[in-house]
């Protein structure tokens, strides 16, 4: 018999005779035409699945056979497909952990209460190392849902789905005609106090619904629901039901209802108060039906539907593709794959999966992981722009548990583990060599440092046509596209009554020199008072004067005339003092206009050692340009509405600006030369722009965006 079947401390559990306990039974499932036994324990309410080559064994236990001569007769009848003994010891120490079995003679009192305090501790255990996810059991709900459930049952069936989709296809309707009054200011409404405040009531009486629909549909196909508490989801309390009993269930699409008992709800929910939102006039009850839909809207896109964290989406997703266990078995199958052939462990068996799920477990797990950080930081930064400890500590525990802690078990594993002992050097030279090279990656070797941003094709200033005062459009001294002369008038205005004012004044004037001529000579205590009199009379008729000569429009350049409207829309048009009349283009651009995050100015003020670019639509071409000068103060509106994301561009707007140049963060302005190749692009094209600062460890790179993290969002 080949040594990698067996043990060298097989002796301490052969003459072990086991048996599965009496409250615990059994269910035959098939997942992708692959059968599965699922060991439902009624006394502690839990599910735990086993493929068909562990209930080879488990089904033999009848507390009359040793494990020994179990052992040998799987040995005999199934040669290579039986378990090695390493894998009976394994098997056992699971049920035994689980309390799924038990042996011959009197129980060990004292076994059952370390048992006891052990499963304690587990559940401290596991909300230690999930702190935005505390659970605290605090009642049986079972005999109360079965006397209401008569009430329910018929929102359990045909009626309550048939009923579901009425409402929510309404609700999603409503949400596509009204789409932006209800997304305007999302994010200002969402976290505004008063809606806080209403949030404090509806989510844990909306998360009560969601709960309760899982304890009756899981009632509704004969489970037991044995346990109801609170859950702390990011601190702040919420019900929950454990309806894992109804993993039990053989048929699928019952499974996947159970779980989906609570999405329906919440998606109920949220499409009926979208309608009441939608007709209800502004004041409490729109501000309510709103927290609803935003709750119900949210939680289950980003959270409780999404199949890539463990909740009810991810149940609902395992039953459906019928991959049990997919979380935990991906995770499971990458550690195979590293130690069977990079380990080059060749004893390790294949695990028991299908061609279907060992595709799963290849895209699940990264897509998890990545998804997982990605909320965890998220809810940390959330709760630290408020509780700036608390969500640091978050952050820091989520990278504890999600990439220290599995890196000390992968190392604990390799140094002590008894199926890697033929294969420890190597398992170890990989492993340190690995976590070497990645430090040496990280701190040793350059990788490049770029700045992407966007710019435009810039348009002087003085390029700009305005109106000097206010008045009508008289006449349009030149066609349209015609090129024009610095001083060259362009097109006259007119203001009836600016020529009356002129002449008042000017008479005004002629009286008030009057007076002062005369008091000089029989009144001197007047004349301080006339002469201040006659200045301020000769500045407004200077001033009504500048006016006239405002009439006239001319080219403050040399250029080709473009009016902002058709000539025959303009003549006779009133307008007010600044408002556009056209441009006169020159014949090139000299130079574009870019703007960079305040994250990355002190790099471009510093470091930059080229500079390339490539016009919109065009990305095939890349031009060198250079930095020519920099406005040095932040600014909070953009040069122009192209490099914002209304207009195409990058740059997030504040969505209360109609015109898309207001922005949500500070940025710098820089000036780029053109280069000669795009002499003749349009004035208002969009660039974008690669600003490189040579090279520097990937280390660094990442210490300077987590350093400039603390410092915008805490300050610290």
């Amino acid at each position: 018999m080949s040594e990698s079947f067996l043990s060298t401390i097989w002796y301490r559990v052969k003459e072990l005779k086991p048996k599965l306990r009496a409250h615990i039974t059994v269910h035959r499932h098939r997942y992708r035409g692959q059968p599965w036994y699922v060991l439902h324990d009624h006394g502690a309410g839990r599910i735990h699945r086993f493929t068909p080559g562990a209930y080879m064994l488990i089904g033999q236990f009848d507390g009359t056979r040793d494990i020994d001569t179990l052992w040998k007769d799987l040995a005999e009848t199934h040669d290579a497909d039986a378990p090695s003994q390493d894998d009976v010891i394994q098997l056992l120490s699971k049920l035994h952990q689980q309390d799924l079995i038990q042996y011959e003679g009197s129980p060990d009192v004292a076994e059952l209460l370390e048992r006891y305090n052990k499963q304690s501790r587990q559940i401290v255990k596991q909300n230690l190392t999930n702190p935005v996810s505390i659970r605290v059991p605090l009642w049986d709900p079972d005999a109360f849902l079965t006397k209401t459930l008569p009430f329910v049952r018929p929102l359990t069936g045909w009626f309550g789905l048939l009923l579901w989709f009425v409402v929510v296809a309404a609700g999603v309707i409503a949400a596509f005609m009204n789409w932006e009054p209800l997304t305007q200011n999302f994010t200002d409404r969402l976290l505004a106090t008063e809606n806080l405040v209403i949030t404090l009531v509806t989510y844990p009486l909306l998360k009560a619904l969601h709960e309760l629909a899982h304890g009756y549909l899981a009632k509704r196909w004969g489970a037991e629901v044995r346990e109801m508490g609170i859950m702390f989801l990011v601190f702040f309390p919420v019900p929950y039901v454990d309806a894992s009993a109804a993993a039990a269930f053989r048929n699928k699409w019952r499974r996947a209802a159970v779980s989906a008992g609570g999405i329906f709800i919440e998606t109920f929910v949220a499409a009926a108060a979208l309608l009441v939102w939608v007709g209800a006039e502004s004041g409490f009850v729109s501000a309510l039906a709103y927290n609803l839909v935003m709750i119900g809207g949210i939680s289950t896109i980003v959270v409780n539907g999404n199949p890539l964290l463990k909740f009810d989406g991810y149940y609902i997703f395992t039953d459906l593709i019928e991959v049990p266990n997919l979380s935990n078995r991906a995770n499971a199958f990458y550690g195979h794959l590293i130690q069977r052939y990079i380990f080059n462990a060749k004893q390790l068996r294949e695990k028991n999966a299908t061609l279907g799920e060992r595709i799963w477990f290849l895209i699940y797990s990264p897509a998890a992981f990545v998804y997982r950080m990605s909320v965890m930081i998220g809810i940390a930064l959330f709760v630290a722009s408020s509780y700036f400890v608390i969500g640091v500590c978050i952050a820091l525990w989520s990278i504890f548990n999600a990439i220290i802690k599995p890196s000390f078990k992968h190392i604990r594993h390799v140094l002590t583990s008894s199926q890697l002992r033929k294969v420890r050097a190597r398992a170890q030279a990989w492993t340190f060599g690995t976590i070497a090279v990645v430090i040496a990656a990280l701190a040793l070797i350059p990788l490049p440092l770029r700045t992407d941003t966007e710019g435009v094709i810039w348009l002087p200033e003085t390029a700009y046509l305005r109106a000097g005062t206010s008045g009508f459009i008289d006449d349009i001294a030149v066609q349209r596209g015609q090129v024009v002369m610095p001083g060259k008038t362009l097109l006259t205005m007119t203001e009836p009554t600016l020529n009356a004012r002129i002449d008042a004044l000017d008479q005004r004037r002629q009286e008030l020199q009057l007076r002062l001529t005369a008091a000089e000579v029989t009144d001197r205590a007047t004349v301080d008072i006339a002469r201040l009199e006659l200045r301020d009379a000769e500045a407004e008729l200077d001033r009504e004067r500048a006016r006239a000569l405002d009439l006239a429009i001319t080219a403050p350049l040399e250029g080709r005339f473009e009016p902002a409207l058709p000539p025959a829309d303009l003549e006779g048009r009133f307008l007010s003092e600044g408002d556009l009349i056209g441009y006169v283009l020159p014949a090139s651009a000299e130079h574009i206009r870019m703007v960079v995050p305040q994250a990355d100015i002190g790099l471009v003020r510093d470091r930059v050692d080229k500079v390339e670019l490539k016009l919109a639509g065009f990305l095939e071409d890349t031009h060198e340009a250079m930095l020519l000068r920099a406005v040095p103060t932040a600014l909070n509106a953009l040069p122009n509405p192209a490099l914002g994301q209304a207009g195409g561009g990058r740059f997030l707007t504040d969505p209360t600006d109609q015109q898309g140049m207001t922005t949500m963060e500070p940025l710098f302005v820089f000036d780029i030369s053109l280069p000669q190749a795009l002499e003749g692009t349009p004035y208002g094209t969009r660039v974008h722009v690669r600003l490189d600062h040579g090279l520097e460890p990937a280390g660094a790179q990442i210490f300077r965006r987590a350093r400039q993290l603390f410092l915008s969002r805490f300050g610290a």
